[in-house]
């Protein structure tokens, strides 16, 4: 069984096995599927054919903790510091072997910092809604889209990372990369 499956592309992953890869032959030395299994199952589960390369390209990783890193600021509106927490705590543990989850953090990271600073632009304006009293509906136009933005933009990039991608957020200042 192994000479039929040399040189031939594995059907999940797409390694190409060589006459020198180690393992049993029956089975894919990357991935580890069972080369027949796979192929009964390959109509039923298509979606894991489509995603497999997308993470590979990535550099590999768990989109589900790179999702969750995301997800973890729109928590952090009804947990306090949640939205903190978890991508620091992500950063510091899989800095050596999840690649995607650790970009999904540093851009977590940075989305929250740059949502302060544009806090304190809000604040400045409100302030000089004080003195120049028209400026308080771009105060309310503005608390509105920061808003909008912090709820929603963490959802657009959750989905982008459970595809295996990684988003970059607008406007924001890329502090750390």
């Amino acid at each position: 069984m192994a000479e039929s499956y040399v040189g031939k592309p594995c059907p999940k992953c797409r390694h190409v096995r060589t006459a020198a890869d180690s393992g049993p032959d029956w089975q894919c030395p990357k991935c580890g599927i069972a080369y027949a299994k796979f192929g009964q199952t390959a109509s039923a589960s298509a979606t894991v054919v489509t995603r497999a390369p997308a993470a590979a390209v990535q550099g590999g990783g768990s989109t589900g903790l790179a999702m969750f890193t995301h997800l973890s600021i729109v928590l952090g509106s009804i947990i306090p510091f949640l939205g903190i927490i978890v991508p620091v705590a992500v950063w510091i543990t899989k800095r050596d072997s999840d690649e995607l989850a650790v970009s999904c953090a540093k851009e977590a990271i940075n989305f929250q910092i740059s949502m302060l600073l544009w806090g304190l632009v809000l604040v400045g304006l409100i302030l000089l809604a004080f003195v120049a009293h028209p400026a308080i509906y771009l105060a309310g136009l503005f608390g509105v889209v920061l808003v909008f933005a912090g709820l929603v933009l963490p959802i657009v990039a959750a989905v982008k990372a459970s595809g295996g991608d990684s988003y970059h957020y607008p406007y924001i200042a890329h502090i750390f990369s």
